[in-house]
């Protein structure tokens, strides 16, 4: 009977599209893995690139955003990881590896998830913080033990070319002591280029823009990308873990199969 039956199933017209469909799905699971392997070692990259884009801004950014090239790193990683055994046991059909895959980016799934509400509930706390951060830094600019402060006000004005947090005369109401007129700002305003005393001079021309609006779409703002990247990603990730599923299942029905030919 079972001869019969398999005899009956295999020479079918339908088993034939189920192996058709078999294999698209396998090939389909190798294909998104690589491209999973790949995203994974940008997300190292970008995390990478963000961490030392942001070195020379901590005092304004804050620990929550250094937090956050950090978990970006991680998670490229353990993507890359997973990516690669999801692959392996798409190619080779072995069922245990892509259960296991499955599992695993079930629980990358939903921790990209948090990550992406994070990253938006986040960058409302940061605009705030950086804006605050920066206040404080005008405070302490030039002051004996800030040189970290000092430094990083005019890495930000140079870099960015800004002047102030929102705009030059920002130096003059919040440092008389170091700027006595609304025309005087820190060298590193200067419009022509960052010479000593240039902001003390008569005639030098500071940039006009403030620096916060221009930090935050350097900086801020790519906090929602990142989520919405993350959020996107899970998206596909669900699909990728239901077709692993249906694979792990059909590998099932094979290994079915093949027991019942060795008992024929």
């Amino acid at each position: 009977y079972c001869l019969i039956h398999f005899y009956k199933r295999e020479s079918s017209p339908g088993a034939r599209m189920e192996n058709c469909c078999d294999s698209m799905v396998k090939y389909f699971m190798v294909l998104v893995n690589f491209l999973f392997t790949i995203a994974g070692c940008v997300l190292i990259g970008f995390g990478a690139w963000s961490q030392i884009e942001a070195k020379n801004y901590l005092n304004f950014l804050g620990e929550n955003y250094v937090n956050t090239p950090i978990f970006i790193i991680i998670l490229g990683g353990v993507i890359f990881v997973i990516a690669f055994l999801g692959c392996c046991g798409a190619w080779k059909e072995n069922r245990c590896l892509i259960y296991t895959y499955a599992l695993f980016l079930a629980i990358i799934l939903i921790a990209q998830i948090g990550a992406g509400i994070a990253a938006y509930m986040l960058k409302g706390d940061l605009n705030t913080e950086v804006e605050k951060n920066m206040g404080e830094g005008m405070n302490n600019y030039r002051a004996s033990g800030y040189d970290g402060v000092t430094h990083t006000w005019d890495i930000v004005q140079e870099n960015l070319k800004c002047c102030g947090v929102e705009a030059p005369i920002d130096w003059y109401m919040k440092r008389p002591d170091l700027f006595s007129t609304n025309s005087t700002f820190p060298d590193s305003c200067c419009k022509g280029g960052h010479t000593e005393n240039c902001g003390l001079t008569a005639g030098s021309v500071a940039y006009p823009d403030g620096c916060f609006k221009l930090f935050k779409t350097e900086f801020v703002d790519n906090i929602a990308i990142i989520g919405a990247v993350a959020l996107g990603v899970a998206g596909i990730e669900l699909l990728v873990v239901l077709v692993a599923c249906c694979l792990g299942k059909r590998m099932g029905f094979k290994i079915g199969r093949a027991s019942c030919r060795e008992r024929v």
